[in-house]
Parts: C-alpha cells; structure tokens; sequence
C-alpha cells in the first residue's frame, strides 16, 4: 500500500509543480494579506443639517491691540458666517463595478476597503508603525446637493450670499489607492497619500442668486431698466457636464503639528512687526509637507459655462457661454512647504 501511495505522489508532483507559477508585483497588489480588516459595503444614504455656522465673538482689531496704527477700523461687534439648508441625496459609497475606467473590471478582481497595520521604514525612519487604508475599488457618488451660504450677526444668520448646487456626481477610486497615517519623531501624525482616481465626472455645479436684482438697484430702477425679465427672479451660472479624465493622482505626505511658544518667544507670541500687549503664550497648529506634494489630472477636463433660470442649468431657456477645455492639470507643492493656523 506504501509502495502504491509513493508511485501516485511521484505522479501527482510535477501537475503540482506546474500549477506553481511566479506572481507579478501587480497581481500581487490584489491578494489581501492574512491579517487585518476587510470591508465592503454598499450604502445609500441622505444627509440634510440645518444650520452650520463659524462665529468671530470680538469682531475686528487692528494690527496691535491697544496701540492700533492700521488703516482698519476696529469693528467690536462679531458675526457669523455658514451654510444653511445643507442637504446631500442619493449618496453612494460602493464597490465598483464593471465601468471599465483605466482597464479596470469587476470580473477581473474586487478590491475591498481594507485595514492593516505594519511597520517599516516612512520619510527614511526606519522601525515606523503606521496605520494604512486601502480605499479599495471604491465608487462614490451623489444624486445632488444643494446649501444656502449666509452671514449674520447670531447663529440664525439670515443674511444669504447666494446657494450653491450640484448635480450627480461619479467618483470612481482605483484599487492600488491608500492612505497611511504615522507619527512622526516625537509627537504629531503624518497623512501619507497615494490616491488615485480612474474617473470623475459632474453634471453640473451652479452658483444661484435666489432674488435676482433688488428694487434700486442701478439695473433695475423702479422695475424699469436695460434688461429684460421680473425683479426679483432667481439666477444661476455655473459648469454643466464637468468630467476630469483620469487616471488623477494624489501622492505625497502632509504633517500636522501643535505647539505652543511662550511669552515672548518668537514672531507668533508677540515678537514682531506686530506685538500683542499682554499677549501670554501662544498655540500654533503647523501643517506642513515634508517632501513634494504633487495633484496630477491626465485629462482632458472638459465642461459647459451656462446661465439659467434653475441651478440643474438644463432649462430649454439655458443659455450657453462657451466651454472649457484643459489638456491636462499638474500641481506640485515643495517639499519644506507649511501653512501656520493661530488664533489672534
């Protein structure tokens, strides 16, 4: 019986081996590790908030408080600015499925949301541990959303400025995108991007005025004036069919730090061209990229400029200014780049 088994084992090793063929580093790329967090979902929700509002309590100083040599006026009453009647419909987040953008099929492999936590070497240090999200072969998309932007002098606000609009949105995420989060030496986190978008496309994105032209204004004087239409009738402008051609990268790292300089210890705690009397210590949220930051668009980027009666800028009374055309979009950020964020 011994001699029978060995004979098939002999016989069955080479189908074996056979079947044993090396892997590619992007065949690689699909097969999830062992170890962490699988998630796929497919979610429809509806998001709608009321009011949403950022206040200034003092108003507005001068350059040094106390001894004020600016040609701005000091303003002690605050005011608020926000957005209301925020409400987002029909927003999707789900895997993708077979659209095709950058060779990309469902059939081929699904890539879902994943969480792994590992440890290797991040901006040259070695022994980092880092948190990484893989986005997955993620689709997000949106019916339409719309917000009203005001301003006032309480939380009501009520002072509108105009509404803001868009249209069905399509954003479809390529599998091999993630995202990394680390700390950096000492304390602070580190957002280290590798995004890549197949596909985006818009149809349409509007800035209304709600009331048109006010009576007195110089176009409209007693409702008589060089235009032809009612006082008072909404107005949109905005781009209809915005598609960015992918593939859209994002790559690079960005760091967020907080510190706080004492009393007298440098430009941002009252040393400077513009001291603060009395000013104690000093909180500063430092963001900044370490090493190049880079946003590339393959494209084309391609878009309608319409004017309308209604913010979907599809009426049959629309009227069409031209159109956009962009062979392609790169941004590149240094490295050694910051933005400094205080309170004053």
């Amino acid at each position: 019986m011994k001699r029978v088994l060995t004979i098939l084992a002999i016989l069955l090793l080479p189908l074996s081996v056979w079947a044993m063929t090396p892997v590619s580093d992007s065949d690689l790329s699909k097969v999830t590790g062992q170890a962490g967090v699988n998630i796929n979902a497919d979610l429809t929700m509806n998001i709608g908030i009321g009011t949403m509002a950022w206040g200034d309590a003092d108003g507005i100083g001068g350059f040094n408080s106390g001894t004020d040599t600016s040609p701005w006026a000091t303003v002690g009453a605050g005011g608020y600015v926000g957005m209301t009647n925020f409400n987002i419909n029909g927003l999707r987040i789900k895997a993708r499925e077979s659209d095709g953008y950058n060779g990309y099929y469902t059939s081929v492999y699904l890539k879902p949301i994943t969480i792994d936590v590992a440890t290797g070497t991040k901006q040259g240090v070695a022994g980092t541990t880092f948190v990484r999200f893989g986005l997955g072969s993620l689709y997000i998309g949106l019916n339409a959303m719309s917000l009203g932007v005001e301003m006032g002098p309480t939380t009501a606000l009520g002072q509108m400025l105009g509404t803001a609009n868009l249209g069905a949105i399509d954003i479809y995420i390529n599998p091999e995108s993630y995202v990394d989060i680390y700390a950096h030496a000492g304390c602070g986190v580190n957002f280290e991007l590798d995004i890549l978008v197949d596909q985006f496309s818009m149809t349409y994105m509007s800035w209304g005025d709600t009331d048109g032209l006010p009576a007195g204004n110089p176009g409209n004087v007693n409702g008589v004036g060089y235009w032809i239409g009612a006082a008072g009738s909404a107005g949109y402008i905005g781009l209809e069919n915005l598609v960015v051609g992918g593939p859209i990268s994002i790559t690079g790292t960005v760091a967020i730090d907080i510190v706080s300089l004492a009393a007298g210890n440098g430009v941002y705690a009252g040393q400077g061209i513009a001291p603060v009397l009395g000013q104690g210590a000093t909180t500063v949220v430092h963001i900044s990229f370490p090493s190049l930051f880079n946003v590339n668009v393959t494209g084309p980027i391609t878009a309608n400029v319409k004017l309308d009666s209604v913010a979907a800028l599809n009426s049959a009374n629309a009227g069409t200014l031209g159109d956009i055309y962009l062979s392609a979009f790169n941004l590149d950020i240094a490295g050694g780049s910051w933005v400094d964020i205080w309170a004053h």
